[in-house]
């Protein structure tokens, strides 16, 4: 609360009772930094600070621009290639280079994905046949289910991916389980 005198430019403090401090917090107090570490009175920290902000600005500096990675796509949802290179910054050469890298990728991992939800399958099959039909064996292999799906949930989406880097076009699901080009990833 402050009490301003009429005649004065000062506000005036009301007297209030000072708390004092304790003596061995005076004592400490002015000589604090004593108790700090050796590192803290060199100043590195701020030196550490100054070199992060270097290493950012250089970063920054010899970051690339960014470039859209999204695969065009022209009337029908076929694939342009000249301007999905364009954006990548590649020629159109290396472009197919790399769709026909990425075919043979999407079919090994789809045979292998089928291959591995297949044997998945299979020992859960055996799996819950060889075992006593208690309460907690079939809620367990219930529970192992969802493994194998994924497995074959992966090799479908490959298999899909694979189908559309051969046919040059976007496709679904249904245009791809009923295309007549074949099933099978090549």
């Amino acid at each position: 609360m402050r009490l301003i005198v009429e005649n004065s430019r000062h506000s005036v403090e009301e007297t209030q009772p000072r708390r004092r401090r304790s003596f061995f917090k005076g004592l400490f107090r002015g000589t604090g930094w004593l108790m700090a570490t050796p590192f803290a009175w060199s100043g590195a920290d701020r030196i550490k600070r100054g070199w992060s902000l270097i290493g950012d600005l250089f970063r920054l500096l010899r970051a690339r621009p960014v470039r859209d990675t999204h695969f065009k796509t022209e009337g029908k949802s076929t694939f342009d290639l000249q301007a999905t290179a364009v954006s990548y910054g590649i020629s159109v050469h290396q472009l197919e280079a790399c769709l026909a890298a990425r075919r043979l990728q999407t079919a090994r991992i789809a045979y292998a994905a089928l291959v591995l939800g297949a044997l998945f399958l299979a020992g859960w099959i055996w799996h819950a046949l060889s075992l006593p039909w208690t309460t907690t064996r079939v809620t367990s292999a219930l529970y192992f289910l969802p493994v194998c799906a994924v497995f074959v949930l992966v090799a479908f989406y490959n298999a899909l991916l694979n189908y559309q880097i051969r046919a040059g076009r976007l496709a679904g699901w249904r245009e791809y389980l009923a295309t007549p080009d074949g099933f099978w990833p090549k």
